[in-house]
C-alpha cells in the first residue's frame, strides 16, 4: 500500500482555498476515514496512521489543517469546540470526505472520523454528521457543538495528567444527546501514546504532566478496539 500526495478542493462561496492531504485508497474499499493530525501537524507517524486504516481496508485520506497557518486554525476550532460554528478547518474536513467519497463511491455515512491529541479535540469539535467519530487524548467539546455527533469513541492514557477525568467528560456532555460513547482508559500510558512520532523536545518540556510518548503494550491493545468500533459503526 502506497500514500500519495493530493489536493483537496477549496470552496469559493466561503474563499477556502485548496489545501494539501495526503490519501491512501485501497481498490475495493467499504468505508472510509479521515484523520486529523496532532498539534505537530502532518508528521511520518500520521502518514503511518493513514497506512494502517488502508492496510485494514479503509479510503483514508490526512487533511493538511495546518496548511494555511496553525494559529489561525486553532483560534478557528477553539470557535467550534464551544458551538456549532462553521469555521474554515470544520469545512476543510468536510471536504476531505468529499473528496474521498468522489474518489471511491462510498456514502458520506461510510466514512469516519478519528483525531488525536489536537486532532481528537477537532474530531468532537467537527463530528456532527459523520458516520463515527474516534477522539484521542484530546478536549472534549461542548454538548451543543457536538449535537448531531455519532457513534463515539475515546481513548485516554490514565499518566497524562492534562486529560485527567476527560474520559467522564466526555460522558456527561454526550449523555444529553443521547450517545453513550466507548471509552477506553490505559493506566500505564501517557499522551500521544497511540503514535509513534518521535518529539524529543516537546517530551521533556510536557513530561511532568503529560508523560507523552507511544506507549506500545496501550497501543497494542486500543488499535483492534477502534478498527473493530469502526467495522460495527459504519
Amino acid at each position: 500500500m502506497q500514500i500519495t500526495d493530493v489536493t483537496i478542493p477549496g470552496d469559493p462561496s466561503h474563499s477556502d482555498p485548496p489545501s494539501p492531504a495526503v490519501a491512501a485508497l485501497p481498490p475495493g474499499a467499504v468505508r472510509g476515514m479521515v484523520v486529523i493530525h496532532e498539534i505537530f501537524g502532518r508528521q511520518p507517524e500520521i502518514d503511518r496512521v493513514v497506512l494502517r486504516f488502508a492496510e485494514a481496508g479503509y479510503a483514508t485520506v490526512a487533511p493538511d489543517l495546518f496548511h494555511a497557518g496553525k494559529l489561525r486554525c486553532l483560534r478557528a476550532v477553539m470557535r467550534s469546540m464551544k458551538q456549532a460554528e462553521d469555521t474554515e478547518p470544520v469545512r476543510q474536513a468536510q471536504r476531505t470526505r468529499t473528496w474521498l467519497c468522489e474518489q471511491t463511491g462510498l456514502q458520506p455515512h461510510k466514512v469516519g472520523l478519528i483525531g488525536f491529541c489536537f486532532g481528537g479535540m477537532f474530531a468532537l469539535a467537527a463530528g456532527r454528521g459523520w458516520g463515527a467519530v474516534s477522539t484521542n487524548y484530546g478536549e472534549v467539546a461542548s454538548t451543543e457543538s457536538m449535537r448531531g455527533i455519532g457513534n463515539v469513541i475515546g481513548c485516554y492514557g490514565g499518566r497524562d495528567r492534562s486529560m485527567r477525568g476527560r474520559d467522564q467528560l466526555l460522558r456527561t456532555r454526550l449523555a444529553p444527546l443521547g450517545v453513550t460513547p466507548e471509552v477506553h482508559v490505559y493506566p500505564d500510558a501517557g499522551h500521544s501514546f497511540l503514535t509513534d512520532g518521535h518529539h524529543p523536545v516537546m517530551r521533556a518540556l510536557g513530561w511532568p504532566i503529560m508523560q507523552m510518548g507511544f506507549h506500545e503494550p496501550s497501543a497494542l491493545d486500543a488499535w483492534p478496539k477502534i478498527l473493530d468500533f469502526f467495522a460495527r459503526s459504519l
